[in-house]
């Protein structure tokens, strides 16, 4: 393999012994090197990016306005829309072409897929034009036209898009919302409308990459780019929209009587019914002229636009408190204490959420939701410290059939009965806000960077909101313990493929075991390894680096090692590159004249420090560790010596559970 070898996230040439790494003691190349890519290679040479972790003080990044009206026709099941899209090129790069997803395409016949799908025909565009010049469809040579294949369309400009400039795109277009489960993300279910992915949306063209518009086939998500929204969205009258952004007409929308329960609602911090029983598809809850009402929305520096509409819905609505952003934490990851309440003395942010719901006994948890939703929202802002970014944040009940999904300030989830699924899910679906909604990670190459990161903040959120899982030890939340259970099941069976495998190439089977409850269990060995306080600065430093940005793995990588000055290729190279597993055993204790020898073997091939407790008869304990020098050195076993009296009476490897061994049982030692 051609690269750059990264020893202690600072990176440079593979086998070169005369320049120290930046901030650390150089050291070889050795078989637990990481390399990064060539493409982020060259972007270290532009300037864009670091080895520190740092974006580079020449990064840049894409920039649209997007203006939309769309018609919802509930008869047809037909969405008609119009859209203009500004597009402004703040790269240093001349564009000849722009691609832009038409993710509806998915329910072609003739499209490539990982899933069955329901086949609707797809987006029909009626006409698309750069700068008021029509394009017309063409073959990929044109001077300028667009090509459509699969889910992408690409556009060939009638003039280049030098840096600095911009381009005004318009699409006049039309598609049938497909009948849920769809893909999983989106659709129409009795009396239930969401749109996810469901205009023509300009792909992300970066620095390290450049266009990256890879084709959605159903099963990894998606990278997208920050821009602002101006969306007019035209359902039935009396029917209820929850969106991404802030309504802009409520007086053209909302009768009288839910204007004044949302100011309560607002004002109170109550859970507040806006729209009760009785008062669905009504006047009472809502106001129209004419057979149709439309809803405008705003939001500024989003990474998508979704919504959902249905006039079966009740609504409540309540208030969440945050920090405000003046008061996140430094750039250097420095950890500070957030205020819990309005009363702490620091100034805070009110953030409106809603929670939208058919009232059905498969639903039976969701008049909770709106305390969920808001507890989350609380609960992960103080532990992330970095207050949530948008000024709501909707939960909205149907049409998948499993889990939820995320976009920014609107989650979309099953008809959950039970109030802990529901909570939980909605803390795992809120803490996307963070990621990548707002950190941009590549959901499709890396999935484990925003489903892994998410999963691992869920648990901490649940732990804090609900507590340990009741039992003596206390050791880990209820949500650590499924997440390693469900990892280590996928182990066991040798059905790992590698963290860093692209999100179209994970088995189907094991999608949502490996990047979502392996990589948050690797965050957790991550965070044992390093200690509490220095994992929380790097952790921390990474999110607050690339707010608003998108990180690739090695600038996560590189930040762990500039804020902890550690060389942890190793880890990286072990727990990501790899599907190696741990496993270390006490081998034996035996006692021979004044001193007890304790032997520990290290049975899998994944190498961790060994975290040793010895216990005595009188009680006391000692703490010895095998360090991982041993074991990337090739040893497959440590002899541990400790003075005999008191009687040893247990031995234990890693009793606080910090790293998910495959073999537990082997652990401890008892005479």
């Amino acid at each position: 393999m051609t690269g750059l070898l990264v020893l202690a996230g600072a990176v440079r040439p593979a086998g070169a012994q005369t320049q120290p790494a930046p901030t650390l003691s150089d050291a070889p190349a050795s078989p637990h090197a990481v390399y990064e890519s060539p493409a982020f290679t060259r972007a270290v040479r532009a300037g864009t990016r670091t080895r520190t972790g740092h974006p580079g003080p020449n990064y840049w990044q894409q920039y649209a306005r997007y203006d939309i009206e769309a018609r919802l026709d509930p008869a047809t099941h037909r969405l008609v829309g119009h859209e203009r899209v500004t597009y402004l090129n703040r790269s240093p790069d001349t564009l000849r072409r722009v691609a832009v997803h038409l993710r509806q395409n998915l329910y072609r016949a003739d499209v490539a897929r990982q899933e069955s799908v329901p086949v609707t025909g797809g987006v029909s565009l009626q006409r698309v034009a750069a700068d008021g010049t029509p394009l017309l469809r063409a073959a990929p040579d044109s001077a300028a036209g667009y090509t459509v294949d699969g889910t992408v369309a690409w556009l060939r400009l009638p003039r280049p898009l030098v840096p600095g400039d911009s381009v005004v795109l318009s699409f006049d277009w039309s598609h049938e919302v497909p009948p849920a489960p769809a893909d999983g993300k989106e659709g129409r279910d009795e009396g239930v409308y969401f749109m996810g992915y469901w205009y023509p949306q300009v792909a992300v063209y970066d620095d390290v990459h450049g266009w990256v518009a890879e084709p959605y086939t159903g099963q990894a998500e998606f990278y997208m780019g920050q821009a602002d929204y101006n969306v007019r969205l035209t359902v039935p009258a009396h029917w209820l929209v929850g969106a991404t952004g802030q309504l802009q007409n409520p007086e053209a929308v909302l009768s009288e009587r839910s204007q004044r329960r949302l100011q309560r609602a607002r004002r109170t911090g109550a859970v507040v019914p806006i729209v009760e029983e009785g008062e669905r598809g009504t006047r009472v809850a809502t106001q129209a002229s004419g057979p149709t009402a439309t809803w405008h929305f705003r939001a500024q520096s989003v990474r998508d636009f979704a919504w959902g509409t249905s006039d079966r819905y009740l609504w409540n609505a309540t208030r969440a408190l945050v920090p405000p952003p003046a008061n996140r934490f430094p750039g250097d990851g420095t950890v500070r204490e957030a205020p819990s309440n309005p009363d702490s003395g620091v100034a805070t942010d009110t953030v409106m959420v809603h929670n939208f719901y058919r009232p059905t006994e498969a639903a039976a948890a969701w008049p909770r939701g709106a305390q969920f939703t808001r507890n989350a929202v609380e609960v992960l802002s103080r532990s992330l410290q970095q207050p949530y970014p948008y000024s709501s944040m909707t939960a909205m009940e149907g049409v998948l059939r499993g889990g939820g999904m995320e976009y920014p300030m609107v989650t979309i989830m099953q008809p959950w009965a039970t109030p802990a699924k529901l909570a939980g899910d909605l803390m795992h679906e809120v803490g996307h806000m963070w990621v990548p909604m707002e950190v941009g990670t590549n959901e499709k190459r890396h999935v484990w960077m925003d489903e892994g990161l998410t999963q691992f903040n869920t648990a901490q959120g649940m732990r804090t909101t609900h507590g340990p899982e009741p039992r003596p030890s206390g050791r880990a939340s209820d949500s650590e313990r499924g997440q390693r259970r469900t990892y280590l099941r996928v182990a066991r069976r040798g059905d790992e493929v590698p963290l860093t495998r692209h999100g179209d190439r994970i088995p189907p089977s094991v999608y949502f075991d490996l990047p979502y409850d392996k990589g948050a269990q690797v965050l957790k060995a991550l965070r044992g390894l390093l200690g509490e306080a220095s994992f929380r600065r790097a952790y921390r430093a990474f999110i607050d680096r690339w707010w608003g940005k998108h990180p690739q793995p090695y600038d996560f990588f590189n930040t762990v090692a500039d804020v902890t000055d550690r060389d942890l290729s190793w880890f990286w190279h072990a727990w990501f590159h790899t599907t190696w597993t741990l496993d270390q055993a006490i081998a034996s204790v035996t006692s021979t004249g004044d001193s007890t020898a304790i032997v520990v073997v290290n049975r899998g091939r994944l190498p961790m420090p060994a975290r040793v407790v010895v216990t005595r008869s009188d009680g006391t304990t000692e703490r010895r560790r095998v360090p991982v020098d041993v074991w990337l050195n090739g040893a497959q076993r440590r002899t541990i010596t400790v003075p005999r009296s008191p009687a040893v009476v247990r031995v234990e490897i890693d009793p606080d559970e910090h790293f998910p061994d495959v073999d537990r049982s082997n652990q401890t030692w008892q005479p």
